[in-house]
């Protein structure tokens, strides 16, 4: 498995031992590879950081390897200065990861995406399914996936974690080819509750082992900074009630 959403780093948030104690963790979770996230504009030395966890991680056969990232605070300010390379996800500046607060009805996200798309990358809007608006208007989120955006949903929502409204929201973007890869989000202080292995087995015994593969490659080809395998996504018809309305 790859998790391409982590806060893995230590020095930032854990010593060197609790991160080589979270690598191990994850490889017999079955995790190969993750991305771990930090604001470059802050932390412009990341990619010599992460060389150096990479050799720490060689050092102490450890079979992990970690890419750099950045998630992305997708608020009204950043739509108002994005200039199209800034946070990228990897290192290859294919993909930007964008979390949108939750205080924000994304009105603004449209014209946003479409910016970023100009610049050949590839949005991926993180964890919608907890987000207030998108429970509210399901449907807001089609419009994105219609125009290109790729949806990245939290493992814990998978496995209801997040309460029953982000799990039931999670499985119709899923059943509604509204989403694409799941990740973990896990960092140092919570690596215990990693649940990317739990929400594959819960998605192939709701969803099916082929839409759980398909899930497991897309996060494969977006740490590798290729393209993602997409369904045309469908529209969420709201339920009648009692078939009288």
């Amino acid at each position: 498995m790859i998790d391409i959403y982590t806060h893995m780093l230590p020095g930032l948030k854990g010593s060197k031992q609790q991160f080589l104690d979270a690598a191990k963790y994850l490889v017999n979770q079955g995790v190969k590879a993750v991305a771990t996230t930090l604001d470059k504009k802050t932390n412009p030395s990341l990619s010599l950081y992460v060389k150096e966890v990479n050799q720490m991680l060689k050092d102490n056969n450890i079979p992990l390897k970690i890419v750099e990232g950045t998630e992305v605070i997708a608020d009204r300010a950043f739509a108002a200065s994005y200039h199209g390379r800034e946070a990228m996800l990897a290192s290859n500046e294919r993909y930007i990861l964008l979390t949108v607060p939750e205080q924000e009805e994304p009105d603004y996200l449209e014209q946003l995406l479409y910016e970023i798309q100009l610049k050949e990358i590839v949005p991926i809007i993180s964890q919608p399914e907890f987000h207030p608006y998108f429970l509210e208007h399901k449907n807001g989120l089609y419009k994105f996936v219609k125009k290109g955006a790729i949806v990245q949903l939290s493992s814990d929502s998978i496995i209801g974690k997040n309460g029953k409204p982000a799990k039931k929201a999670a499985m119709q973007f899923l059943e509604h080819n509204l989403a694409h890869v799941i990740a973990s989000g896990t960092s140092l202080d919570n690596y215990k509750q990693h649940s990317l292995r739990q929400a594959y087995d819960v998605i192939v015994k709701e969803k099916g082992a082929e839409t759980a593969q398909l899930l497991m490659q897309n996060a494969e080809s977006i740490f590798n900074g290729q393209g993602v395998q997409t369904l045309p996504p469908e529209r969420i018809k709201k339920t009648k009630f009692l078939g009288i309305f």
